[in-house]
C-alpha cells in the first residue's frame, strides 16, 4: 500500500456506534454501508478507508468486535479456518516459525452468517513486533480498500503450504527468537554465487529438486554474483555483481574459459546507481533487457546488443519502485512481473502490460495481484513447457530468498490472474550454499540458479559497531 495520507479531519465518525446518524441520513440515497471488524485500526488507517469509501459511495464503519450475523454488510479479517483475527491473536504469532500468517478477508451479507471469501494473503512475521503488527494492519486495510473498490482478488491459491508450515512450528519464545535473529544479522553477511545444472527443467519440476549444481567460485574478499540470466543466442551469462562492503550492484557478463569456469568477461551496465536482476528476452531480431533499478521511476527497458552499450527504449513505471522486474510475452502482449517496493519489500506480485515494448505500460486491474511472503516476489525467467506458462517466485518468510516456488500461470489477462504451485525448490542443505535459493532461469537444456550461504563477517561487524557508536555520539553531542 502506498504511504498513508490523512486529511486532518476528526476520526470519531468512523467508529461503529457514532456512525448511526450518518447512516440514517444516507441509507435512503443508495449508499452502501460496510462495517469492518477483526483488527483494530489506527485513526490514520480509518481515515484512509473513510476517504476510499467516499469515492465509491460507501460508508465505512469500524467495529472491532462485530460478528456475523450483523445488521450491515460485514468485512472481517479471519484465519483460513474462519476464526476471527484480532490484534491479540495476531500478536501471538510474532516471530514464531514458520514466520508466516495466512489470512483471508471475508464478506458477510446483512444478517447473514454465510462467508464469501473476497481475498487471501500470507504475511511474514519477522522483524520487530511493531513492524509486524503495522504490516498486518496495512495489508488488512489494503484488502478492505480493494474490496470497496471492486478490485479484490477472490479466493486465490496461496504459495504458502499450510500443512508444511504447521509441521515447522517452533515453541521457542518469540522475544528470544527475535534477539537471535538480530544478532545473526550483526555477525553474518550473505554470500551468493551462481551455478548451472544440466537437469532438464521438466525433471526439476517433477522431482522438486535442482539436481547436482556446478557452482562458480565465490569471491570471499570483494564481491559476489547473483541473479543469473542467460543471454539468448550467445555463450554469455548476465549476473548482478555486488560488492561485499559498500557500493552498489552492477550488471556483468560471464563467459566460460578453456577449463569451463565462467568468469567475468565484460561490464554491461554500471551507472553508479544500483542495478541487478538482468532479465533478458529475445524478441525477433533484438534482445530486450530489463534490469532492476529500485530508485523511484528508475526501471528502464533497454535493447541490448553484444559488446555495445545498452540502448534505452522506455521508462516503464514512472513514479514506482520495482524489484525483480521480469519481462515475458503472453497472448500477444508484453508483460512485466515485479514486486512494488512501495507496497511491500518481499510479499507482493504486480503486473504491467503493453502491446509493444515502447509502451505505454499499464498496471493490472488488481494491483497487486497477489500478497504472499512465500512466493509472490519474482525469482527468475518466466518460461514455457509446451503450452504451459511457469513463473518462479521467492519464499522470503524465514529469510530473504530462502527457496524458489514454481507456479503454473492458469489465467493472465489485464483484469484476471490465477496461478498454482507445482514445485518447491529448496537449497541443498549439504551443498556449499545451503541457506538460500532465489533465482532460476531456463536456457534451452540448461538451468541456472543462484545460492546463498551466511558467512561470519568480522569487518562488517566492526563497521556496524562504529556506525552505532557514531549515532550514539551524535545524539549525546550538546547543541552548540
Amino acid at each position: 500500500m502506498p504511504a498513508l495520507q490523512t486529511s486532518g479531519r476528526d476520526h470519531q465518525g468512523l467508529d461503529g456506534p457514532s456512525c448511526t446518524a450518518a447512516d440514517d441520513n444516507n441509507s435512503g440515497h443508495g449508499w452502501r454501508i460496510v462495517t469492518v471488524s477483526g483488527f483494530d485500526l489506527t485513526a490514520a488507517i480509518r481515515e484512509v478507508l473513510h476517504d476510499v469509501g467516499m469515492q465509491h459511495e460507501t460508508l465505512v464503519r469500524c467495529h472491532v468486535q462485530a460478528a456475523p450475523p450483523y445488521a450491515t454488510e460485514l468485512l472481517r479479517m479471519e484465519g483460513l479456518n474462519g476464526t476471527p483475527l484480532t490484534r491479540d491473536t495476531v500478536k501471538q504469532l510474532w516471530h514464531r516459525a514458520p514466520y508466516v500468517i495466512p489470512l483471508r478477508l471475508v464478506r458477510y451479507g446483512p444478517a447473514s452468517s454465510s462467508p464469501e471469501i473476497l481475498d487471501v494473503a500470507a504475511i511474514g512475521t519477522r522483524g520487530s513486533q511493531e513492524e509486524y503488527l503495522g504490516r498486518v494492519e496495512q495489508i488488512f486495510a489494503r484488502l478492505v480498500e480493494d474490496a470497496i473498490a471492486g478490485t479484490n482478488r477472490g479466493q486465490a491459491e496461496l504459495s504458502v503450504d499450510t500443512l508444511r508450515s504447521t509441521s515447522q512450528r517452533s515453541h521457542r519464545p518469540a522475544a528470544i527468537d527475535y534477539m537471535i535473529a538480530r544478532w545473526h544479522m550483526r555477525l553474518f553477511s550473505e554470500l551468493w554465487s551462481v551455478g548451472l545444472t544440466t537437469t532438464p527443467i521438466i525433471n526439476i519440476l517433477s522431482a522438486g529438486a535442482t539436481g547436482a549444481v556446478q557452482w562458480q567460485p565465490a569471491d570471499h574478499r570483494n564481491s559476489y554474483l547473483a541473479d543469473p540470466f542467460p543471454l539468448a543466442g550467445t555463450d554469455q551469462l548476465l549476473c548482478e555483481e555486488m560488492p561485499l562492503h559498500g557500493g552498489v550492484g552492477r550488471v556483468v557478463a560471464l563467459s566460460p574459459d578453456a577449463s569451463g569456469v565462467w568468469r567475468t568477461s565484460s561490464i554491461v551496465l554500471d551507472t553508479n546507481q544500483h542495478h541487478s536482476y538482468p532479465c533478458t528476452v529475445k524478441d525477433g531480431e533484438r534482445t530486450l533487457f530489463l534490469p532492476e533499478a529500485t530508485n523511484r521511476g528508475g526501471t528502464t527497458l533497454y535493447e541490448l546488443a553484444r559488446d555495445e552499450t545498452p540502448k534505452p527504449i522506455c521508462a516503464v513505471a514512472l513514479g514506482r519502485r520495482l524489484a525483480d522486474p521480469t519481462l515475458f510475452k503472453h497472448d500477444n502482449r508484453y508483460w512485466i512481473a515485479c514486486t512494488d517496493v512501495d507496497i511491500g519489500t518481499h510479499d507482493n506480485l504486480c503486473f504491467l502490460y503493453a502491446d509493444q515494448p515502447e509502451g505505454p505500460w499499464q498496471p493490472h486491474r488488481c494491483t497487486p495481484v497477489k500478497i504472499d511472503i512465500c512466493g509472490a516476489r519474482p525469482a527468475g525467467s518466466v518460461f514455457r513447457i509446451g503450452a504451459a506458462l511457469f513463473r518462479p517466485g521467492q519464499d522470503c518468510a524465514r529469510t530473504y530468498g530462502a527457496a524458489v516456488l514454481i507456479h503454473r500461470i492458469e489465467t493472465l489477462t489485464p483484469d484476471t490472474f490465477r496461478e498454482s504451485v507445482v514445485a518447491r525448490l529448496d537449497p541443498d542443505p549439504d551443498g556449499p550454499f545451503p541457506h538460500g535459493l532465489h533465482t532460476l532461469s531456463v536456457d534451452s537444456e540448461r538451468v541456472w540458479v543462484d545460492g546463498k550461504r551466511f558467512v561470519f563477517d568480522a569487518a562488517g561487524l566492526r563497521r556496524k559497531a562504529m556506525r552505532k557508536l557514531g549515532q550514539f555520539v551524535g545524539r549525546e553531542k550538546p547543541a552548540s
